[in-house]
């Protein structure tokens, strides 16, 4: 590690481019099995780069990237997400049960002593306006995620990134295409992480296909732990069987371990192709040298799993998850993320079949409606190094209506544990996120974070951020009816894209003396102001002493 910062010093210190009712899934109570055959998966592709160092502190604001050509998420058929889901009321029932408690016995965050399901007592830190359409150049939706360093927080949408302190006071912004040194390219579907064992803020990002060329993405890591500082940017270019010339490497996820970062695609061109997923090595990156990886063919919609601790644990493995409605999950392991010798296995398909949402979200006073993704976990999922299971989010269908699900995937046993979150019996929710912090073996502080719209409730809702929560210890549980709203918007009438994704990730900073480190994350979600979208930044925690 220490061969890795005087490499970065030696570089120089700047370079900024380089839920009323309550509802359990049947699983919530025995966990499903899964109990597929493991299958090798052959390296078909490569990506390379050498970087560029960019430093935020030097480099000229640029020219907002045009926006008459939005990028909309597509899904399996090649289609816009959404685009072929029905706008309807929903007349039927949300699920309802008695059972209170979803411990299975040696099954997910039942280690340690057992709390109250939902935290109390809770503290929000704080809560601020991020950044608008208008700040994203009016492209939609917003694709809005943010990581949180020790003082700093970095926000990332369509077309721009921000650096906040924790209270909400701007440090620095510039557009995204800006932020890369990209000048005017048109940079979509940004991502971004803190690692806190190596100090660095992340930031991943796509750009069109372009006839004829081999396909891009782009790669930064700030050199030191000021998000406004210097960045080693890599144009990411990838070859071989698995990538033709002039392919969109769309919906890049990001992801990271120990000791590498992680991240998958899914690919069209210019209908879908494939998906692929490939780790490349922290070291070369964040000491600005020149890089080359495999990429493996996976299936659509598969994300990286972001390993958790304060600082990263070390893991035996690392693992990438998707969601398949009708199905459940398909769970990849991979060994040596760093390199060299990357492999990936298809450890299982875990039985615990979901439909995806079956209509589109309904909002209050127009019939204009917004698009709830296709039920794919759309941000990471997160492992703990002392234990084993993996935490998920993702939309889903309950009884008609666009519902949240939520839930851990056992490494050991391929079975799933899960329950459904929503905020009321007539609620629509969408775009869920997940964070988790593990204070002791197996016992979890869990934050889900989602958008919801309640077209059904006394006062009418529109889009609003919510967040619930399950303390160490109390399992799985149902999470309805005991959420917390930390926004109220609008509706909107031009925009029927939403989100594509938001984020949790765990403050690596003790809020205070009494509320000790892994108690305090920071969400990023979507709403509407005035018709157009807003994002908000929250810093929640709960615990004793917080």
């Amino acid at each position: 590690m220490r061969r890795i910062r005087d490499a970065m010093a030696a570089a120089g210190c700047g370079i900024l481019l380089a839920s009323l009712l309550v509802s359990i899934d049947v699983a919530a109570a025995s966990p499903t099995a899964g109990g597929s055959a493991e299958v090798t998966v052959a390296a078909a592709g490569r990506g390379h780069a050498s970087p560029k160092l960019v430093d935020q502190r030097t480099n000229s604001p640029a020219r907002q990237a045009a926006t008459t050509a939005d990028h909309p998420t597509r899904g399996v058929d090649g289609r816009p997400t959404g685009d072929t889901l029905p706008a309807r009321l929903s007349t039927a029932a949300k699920p309802s049960t008695t059972t209170t408690s979803a411990r299975v016995q040696d099954g997910p965050n039942t280690g340690g002593s057992r709390l109250p399901r939902a935290p109390s007592p809770r503290t929000i830190n704080s809560n601020f306006a991020g950044i608008n359409q208008a700040g994203g150049g009016s492209a939609q939706p917003s694709d809005v995620n943010a990581s949180v360093g020790r003082t700093q927080i970095l926000e990332t949408v369509n077309r721009r990134v921000t650096v906040f302190d924790k209270t909400g006071v701007q440090q620095c912004t510039n557009t995204l295409a800006g932020w890369l040194g990209l000048g005017s390219t048109n940079v979509f579907d940004p991502r971004t992480l803190y690692d806190n064992l190596n100090d660095r803020f992340i930031v991943i990002a796509s750009t069109n296909g372009t006839p004829g060329a081999a396909p891009r993405l782009f790669l930064a890591a700030s050199t030191g732990g000021d998000a406004c500082g210097g960045y080693f940017v890599y144009t990411l270019t990838f070859s071989g069987a698995l990538f033709p010339a002039g392919m969109l490497l769309d919906y890049p996820y990001l992801g990271q371990d120990r000791v590498a970062i992680l991240s998958s695609t899914n690919n069209f061109n210019p209908g879908y192709v494939n998906s692929t997923a490939w780790s490349v090595s922290k070291a070369l990156v964040y000491a600005g040298a020149a890089v080359s990886f495999p990429a493996f063919a996976v299936d659509f919609s598969t994300a990286p799993v972001t390993v958790v601790g304060i600082p990263i644990a070390a893991t035996a493995n690392t693992y990438y998850v998707a969601g398949v409605p009708g199905t459940g999950y398909r769970l990849y392991r991979m060994s040596n993320s760093a390199g060299p010798g990357t492999t990936l296995v298809l450890q299982a398909t875990v039985a615990s079949a979901y439909a995806s949402p079956s209509r589109r979200v309904n909002q209050c006073g127009t019939a204009t409606t917004l698009d709830p993704l296709d039920g794919r976990i759309a941000w990471a999922p997160v492992q703990a190094a002392n234990s084993p299971y993996i935490w998920f989010t993702h939309g889903i269908d309950i009884a008609g209506y666009p519902g949240v699900r939520y839930g851990a995937i056992g490494t050991s046993t391929n079975t799933a544990t899960v329950a459904n979150a929503f905020h009321s019996s007539t609620s629509d929710d969408f775009n869920p996120s997940l964070g988790a912090s593990e204070v002791a073996p197996n016992a979890f502080n869990v934050w889900l974070n989602w958008a919801y719209t309640d077209t059904g409730a006394t006062t009418c809702r529109n889009t609003s951020m919510t967040f619930n929560g399950v303390q160490p210890g109390a399992g799985v549980p149902a999470l309805t009816n005991t959420d917390v709203t930390l926004i109220v918007g609008s509706n909107t009438v031009s925009n029927t894209r939403f989100g594509d994704y938001s984020s949790v990730q765990v403050d690596p900073v003790a809020a205070s003396a009494s509320c000790p480190v892994g108690r305090t994350a920071l969400l990023a979600q979507q709403y509407f102001v005035g018709g157009t979208w807003a994002t908000r930044l929250v810093r929640v925690s709960f615990g004793a002493g917080c």
